[in-house]
């Protein structure tokens, strides 16, 4: 699941990055006008945001809503230019190497001196591993539990202004401001949560793609060349355009691979560029299932060989009616116990990764700690427990390994390695409590890099967000790096 990038340009794109469980918002379909601010001309703007998830108790969901994003002129008399046409709900867990874009905006040139954003109705889905019992308002959360809980918002607003601001805006100049909203600093000791935030500015091409990014949804609409997507995470829409560099992996389902095989009611992964106007542009478009088929996605949180069993903790679920109303009698299962059988298929949305030897994804020994996974579900499903604890247990008909997102500092880095990798160490609890202590980083052919040029000028201690596949090798797991960001200054 890629990145997202909200980007604010003149004509401003606004771009949210968080670091987060992979969707956001639609951003071809909340343009309009800013109000008058400083200077006649108007200048292209993007403002991106990401996260780094916390320490402690693992955030497997967290969702917010903004509310608003203003740019405040330095004219004091001027009122703050409005970056955001309307309240957006975003998921942040899988935005560690991704961002979102929120709206394509025309800002007045001027002088800027700060960035201010407003947030509102957090929600969280925590696994708890810890020794303790969490209490987040009137939900509980024993230990070795997944949880929902809606945390207490500590401050609603933000306001940054140390350098880049104070930021000049001139005509036929783009600007692309980064914000990064930082999990760690943000989510409190009890997991109340208090924004904290820093903005950079970053490159902006005045027609190259801003940004990468995975979304993952339902098709909602097909009217060719485009279609439309809704977000399996947060439910929010965007219109996805597509063109004859497109590719297209339908398998079996639709041999002809274009974009008649794209129909409503799929469920889709697909990689986009977001454009400097703004638009998100498809470069590829995978089937993840056929319409009516019912399709869980999430992390697995762990495995039991033994049982032919993993733990999952459920990102998001759709399907049939019938599915939909079962699953609401488990509303607060957000644990999910999956069997694997002789007769379970496995395969690897591989994206245009070139996949080192050694590494393998067929059977239930290759499955471990951190593999986002999709997998469609055999019913009835099989609900037990009392609210808040109510577990679902259900077969698995295929599973698929999808990409996942971690943030860890570098201990070691292998440039002249065949493929060049670096060591994730030390790991988030969320590992370490599953005995993974440490993690290989591969950097192959179709990985993108951000903010960095390579493997080669990496060095520890730096801090990196990753996307890629996990795979369960020998030593230690190893990820097939998607995309590698590079936190700029974490050395």
């Amino acid at each position: 699941m890629r990145q997202q990038v909200f980007t604010l340009t003149l004509a401003v794109f606004l771009i949210f990055a968080f670091t987060a469980c992979t969707n956001s918002n639609n951003p071809s379909s909340t343009s309009s006008t800013a109000p008058s601010a400083p200077g006649n001309a108007a200048v292209p703007v993007s403002v991106t945001i990401h996260d780094t998830p916390p320490a402690g108790v693992t955030i497997l969901k967290f969702e917010i809503v903004v509310t608003a994003a203003t740019l405040q002129p330095s004219d004091m008399s001027q009122q703050p230019v409005n970056m955001l046409p309307q309240p957006q709900d975003v998921e942040l867990i899988h935005l560690q190497t991704e961002s979102a874009l929120l709206a394509n905006l025309n800002v007045p040139s001027g002088t800027y001196t700060n960035l201010s954003a407003t947030f509102a109705n957090p929600l969280m889905t925590i696994f708890n591993q810890s020794s303790q019992t969490y209490t987040v308002g009137a939900q509980s959360c024993a230990p070795m539990q997944v949880c929902e809980v809606v945390p207490t918002l500590n401050q609603m607003s933000v306001s940054f202004s140390a350098a880049p601001f104070p930021i000049t805006l001139a005509a036929n100049s783009p600007v692309v401001l980064d914000m990064d909203f930082n999990v760690n600093a943000s989510v409190q000791g009890d997991l109340s949560v208090t924004p904290t935030v820093t903005v950079d500015q970053l490159p902006a091409p005045p027609s190259t793609p801003i940004e990468h990014m995975r979304l993952i949804g339902t098709v909602t609409g097909v009217t060719s060349p485009t279609f439309t997507l809704e977000s399996g995470y947060d439910g929010s829409m965007s219109t996805i355009t597509t063109d004859s560099n497109t590719m297209y992996h339908f398998g079996q389902s639709c041999p002809a691979d274009n974009f008649g095989c794209i129909m409503m009611g799929q469920l889709l992964s697909v990689q986009v560029e977001v454009m400097s106007d703004g638009t998100l542009d498809a470069t590829e478009v995978r089937l993840i299932q056929m319409p009516g088929l019912p399709t869980f996605v999430g992390t697995i949180l762990s495995v039991n060989a033994a049982q032919n069993q993993f733990q999952f903790g459920l990102c998001f679920a759709q399907g049939p009616a019938s599915f939909n109303q079962q699953f609401q009698n488990a509303a607060s299962a957000i644990s999910v116990t999956v069997q694997v059988s002789s007769s379970t298929t496995f395969s690897i949305d591989s994206d245009d990764l070139t996949l080192p030897a050694g590494v393998s994804f067929a059977s239930i020994s290759d499955l471990v700690v951190g593999q986002t996974v999709a997998f469609q579900p055999m019913l009835p499903l099989t609900i037990s427990g009392t609210p808040p604890n109510i577990v679902v247990t259900v077969g698995a008909t295929s599973l698929e390994l999808e990409p996942s997102q971690i943030t860890a500092t570098i201990s070691a880095v292998n440039a002249s390695a065949s493929p060049a990798n670096f060591i994730l160490s030390p790991l988030p609890m969320f590992y370490t409590n599953a005995g993974i202590t440490q993690i290989q980083v591969d950097a192959v052919t179709g990985t993108n890099f951000q903010n960095f040029s390579g493997v080669g000028s990496l060095t520890s201690g730096e801090t990196v967000s990753v996307a890629g596949l996990v795979f369960n090798t020998a030593t230690q797991p190893t990820v097939v790096a998607d995309d590698i960001r590079l936190h700029q200054g974490s050395n």
